[in-house]
């Protein structure tokens, strides 16, 4: 098995993405597992609450490292009444917003979690069920997509041209944050869910649209 490390995304440089080969490498057969592609499944709910708990990690490293910042400084050249950032109100209003955006962020994850483990320990689930699941975490994406980035870049504004400088690689939260929700666009969650309120249209349809093109190609 070779690891090629071509990655050339602007973000998350270190998550191993990159080609994969592979070259007479034996799988034994207890460590396949047939999957039916024409069945419900909890598959797309489950990876993407894995991508929604890694965006709301980001969000807590980036109000981590801004509080980190802040404290750092002591000159304050945008305020001279506050010669501290720290002690400044609007900069502790910022810091204040992107903390608050980060606690959302987690409770949205948590709760889509919450429905989740609903759904295992109601093994087997009912196509109901399932439904709920993917609409809970399809619709906390958007949400916390949408806090993470904005917060990785609103955390700018507690300092002046030294917040964008690279011994503080600031920026690398809003470039891990953006690359990680364009894995799996928010307007097509979005969508989904519009679509279920709207029409009671199951969100595994898209899916078992798509396992059947997939079965017509293969």
């Amino acid at each position: 098995m070779t690891r090629i490390d071509d990655w050339d995304g602007f973000g998350q440089r270190l998550t191993g993405s990159g080609t994969t080969l592979f070259d007479d490498v034996p799988v034994a057969a207890e460590d396949v597992e047939p999957i039916d592609l024409a069945a419900p499944s909890s598959l797309a709910a489950v990876f993407q609450l894995v991508h929604l708990a890694t965006l709301a990690g980001i969000g807590r490293a980036a109000v981590a490292d801004t509080v980190a910042y802040v404290a750092g400084r002591t000159r304050n050249l945008h305020n001279p009444a506050h010669p501290a950032p720290g002690t400044d109100p609007q900069v502790q209003e910022v810091v204040g917003r992107i903390g608050g955006a980060s606690i959302v962020a987690d409770a949205a994850v948590a709760a889509a979690a919450t429905v989740l483990e609903e759904l295992f320990r109601a093994q087997p689930a009912g196509q109901s069920l399932l439904d709920r699941a993917d609409v809970a975490v399809f619709g906390a994406q958007g949400v916390v997509a949408r806090l993470v980035l904005d917060l990785t870049t609103e955390l700018f504004e507690v300092g002046g041209s030294s917040a964008v400088t690279d011994r503080f690689r600031l920026d690398r939260h809003w470039r891990n944050a953006r690359t990680l929700a364009s894995h799996n666009p928010v307007i097509y969650r979005d969508r989904i869910v519009g679509q279920f309120l709207l029409h009671g249209t199951s969100p595994s349809s898209a899916y078992a649209k798509l396992r059947e093109d997939v079965g017509e190609e293969s």
